[in-house]
């Protein structure tokens, strides 16, 4: 197999990246220094590709994840009525998995930074599966939260590790293909999995898509475990954590990425979160209806990632990220503000989550190039970015709402878009950190 995620080591030092040594020290905007500190050993770069097998199981681990996320959603009527509490309660069980997601997310990087990709990936991979099956035996409302706590810190364990690993064995102008591949199947857990989840659940209860989804994370973990090379462990490793976040965060470069990243997530979860409600509230639409219209969106963000791992290695990428994220949020802010009819509400929907799926492949692209050997550090943090945009998108269209109603929703992703597009042209495409073998391409 072609996927190889410890270090290597030629006389004693790490193998270089593009002929430059990977612990030389740099100054400068243009790089980080890719230095750490003492004890902490380095996941060299690597750049023998992955294997279409390999590939495969990372996209399906990442479905796996984004339809586990999800899925509690078409589950909630029937968990409140089973453990005779209420629908708001039950959504506390959602809330759970993304607190512990979020605050094990940065934590994971400095790890898989330090002991290699395999034990972080198939480590986080278990406790998920675990998480997930014991979920569909839950005796109460408290061993349900629990095991989704469960749940959440090994879904955090999976993104960034996976994403890191693609960066470590593919050059650079490969990444951003593959990385858009790996993002789109995060995106059909949404169009597909989510959907599947609700049809079991109607089948056969809601214990039914918890035990098939473990099952399934099962049946990927075991090739993993098989297939990925186990490496050498060094005594000497220890996890210098904070040695791992400066590298990242005492360049400015990398924060540029993250608030683009922060507000991009902000519009596309705004539009996600209220679009059922608007086309409920203004069209009246039923439960049906909207479930459609959501499945099309899914479908829109699929083409996004695509398009964004296309992109993500082209020249000037910089440029057509801020058009295309600008595009999106005057679409998104059009569709809650026109009354048109339904239909062309949808189109506009599925059109504007096309154009603001598109940032994600280019961001973590952009971010793996500048974070040298702590890939996985800059992971967990664009992952902590991703959770905390979804976050303040949804809670503060909720306020946006109740001020202003859905023209205030669209205002809010149109805002949002402006923000990043700002910052993506007039910061990061003037910024030399963002040059690939010696071009500038912002």
């Amino acid at each position: 197999m072609a996927l190889n995620v410890e270090p290597e080591v030629t006389a004693g030092r790490p193998r270089p990246l593009n002929g430059v040594p990977v612990n030389a020290a740099t100054s400068g905007e243009g790089s980080l220094d890719l230095r750490v500190r003492r004890g902490v050993a380095l996941t060299a770069v690597q750049q023998h590709g992955v294997s279409s097998s390999t590939l495969l199981l990372f996209a399906a681990t990442m479905f796996l994840v984004r339809a586990v996320s999800l899925m509690l959603g078409p589950l909630l009527v029937a968990l409140a009525d089973d453990f005779g509490t209420s629908i708001a309660v039950a959504g506390q069980l959602a809330g759970a998995t993304f607190m512990t997601w979020g605050i094990t997310a940065p934590l994971v990087g400095p790890i898989s930074d330090t002991y290699g990709r395999r034990p972080v990936l198939l480590i986080g991979l278990l406790l998920m599966a675990l998480g997930v099956l014991g979920s569909g035996a839950a005796w109460s409302y408290s061993s349900l939260l629990a095991l989704r706590l469960i749940t959440g810190i090994g879904s955090a364990m999976l993104p960034p590790t996976i994403m890191a690993a693609l960066a470590d064995n593919l050059p650079p102008e490969k990444v951003g293909k593959a990385v858009g591949f790996i993002t789109s199947s995060r995106r059909v857990g949404v169009a597909v999995g989510v959907p599947a989840i609700s049809l079991l659940g109607y089948i056969g209860g809601w214990r039914l898509p918890f035990y098939i989804t473990g099952g399934l994370l099962l049946a990927v973990w075991v090739p993993l475990w098989l297939w990925l090379p186990s490496g050498q462990r060094r005594p000497s490793q220890r996890i210098d954590i904070f040695n791992r976040f400066k590298v990242i965060g005492r360049q400015s470069a990398p924060w540029y990425v993250l608030i683009a990243n922060f507000t991009q997530q902000m519009a596309l979860f705004g539009l996600m979160t209220y679009f059922a409600a608007h086309m409920m509230e203004s069209y009246g639409w039923d439960e049906a209806s909207t479930a459609l219209g959501l499945a099309l969106l899914g479908v829109g963000a699929v083409i996004g990632s695509f398009a964004g791992g296309l992109i993500a290695g082209r020249a000037r990428r910089l440029d057509w990220l801020a058009a295309i994220s600008l595009a999106g949020g005057v679409v998104a802010g059009l569709l809650f503000a026109l009354g048109a009819s339904a239909w062309i509400v949808v189109a506009m929907a599925f059109v504007a989550s096309v154009l603001v799926s598109v940032s994600m492949p280019v961001m973590l692209t952009l971010i793996m190039h500048l974070a040298g050997q702590s890939r996985g550090t800059a992971g967990g943090m664009l992952s902590t970015s991703n959770q905390f945009g979804s976050l303040v998108g949804a809670s503060a269209g909720g306020l946006m709402l109740s001020l202003g109603g859905f023209p205030a929703v669209g205002l809010l992703c149109l805002v949002a878009t402006v923000l990043s597009a700002s910052v993506l042209g007039l910061i990061m495409r003037r910024s030399p950190a963002f040059r690939l073998g010696g071009a500038d391409i912002g």
